[in-house]
């Protein structure tokens, strides 16, 4: 919730001060996004959850399952069902996870519903943010004013559920935190940092999806994937089993299957 927070702290300053156009939203209007911002907190959320019980890049390789959910929630909720080509490369997605799955040495059951339910979630701010983006209103906002929306949503979503369920708890964490050698300088730079850099994250990608083709976006995000799980690995020195690296592996080759398959038989792909 904080992370996102630091998100509207960024924001509203470059409306308010005329740097940025501030977007003009009739009721309607945030009827439309804010489900959008629900579900963006939903797979933000969940993503947190799964990072903070197991590795970072035990997280990611369950992350490569989100294809899987966007093809099922897209034959529920939009009726579009794909070519067999395409559903063929889910194959090697689940086969993957569950191979790495199976030989991680960071197993945790928290990170793989935190994930699987981030995926979900991911999948239906996907459906659902397709048909605003198309809406003329969204539309005269551009790409980096409607994530500004988005982020301020997801930010009202997760605030009341983090005040009632951690809320109460929130100092006596602190203390065991600082207690267990954590400095406090230490804490509100990674939070406030880790915050920051998640919005410019998802500010550029929404640019980016604006400015290249489908296909390019999915390839990029794919390579970004394997890019993370690299660079947490020499970072926090985490251990992979053979099993875990040719599952994981198996699995971000099957997504950028996915992405290439869904472009040239698939209905617009994403």
């Amino acid at each position: 919730m904080i992370q996102l927070f630091i998100g509207v702290l960024w924001v509203l300053p470059l409306w308010l001060v005329g740097l940025r156009k501030a977007p003009v939203l009739t009721a309607s209007n945030w009827a439309q996004i804010f489900p959008v911002g629900v579900w963006s907190a939903g797979a933000h959320g969940g993503s947190v959850l799964g990072l903070g019980a197991g590795a970072v890049s035990f997280a990611q390789i369950l992350k490569a399952c989100e294809p899987a959910f966007s093809a099922v929630n897209e034959v529920i909720f939009l009726g579009e069902v794909q070519a067999w080509q395409v559903y063929a490369t889910l194959i090697p997605i689940i086969g993957g996870v569950a191979l790495a799955s199976l030989g991680e040495l960071s197993f945790s059951w928290l990170a793989v519903i935190s994930c699987m339910i981030a995926n979900q979630c991911a999948a239906l701010k996907a459906v659902q943010g397709k048909g605003v983006m198309k809406q003329a209103w969204a539309k005269s906002l551009g790409a980096a004013n409607q994530y500004g929306i988005v982020n301020i949503a997801s930010w009202l979503t997760l605030l009341p559920i983090a005040a009632i369920v951690e809320g109460p708890k929130a100092q006596a964490s602190y203390n065991k935190a600082l207690a267990k050698g954590a400095k406090q300088n230490d804490i509100l730079f990674n939070v406030f940092a880790s915050g920051f850099a998640f919005y410019l994250y998802n500010e550029v990608s929404f640019m980016a999806l604006a400015k290249v083709s489908p296909v390019t976006h999915s390839v990029a995000n794919t390579l970004k994937r394997v890019v993370i799980i690299v660079v947490s690995c020499i970072v926090f020195n985490t251990k992979m089993t053979t099993e875990g690296i040719v599952g994981s592996t198996v699995a971000i080759a099957g997504t950028l299957l996915y992405s290439l398959a869904k472009q040239k038989y698939g209905a617009g792909g994403h």
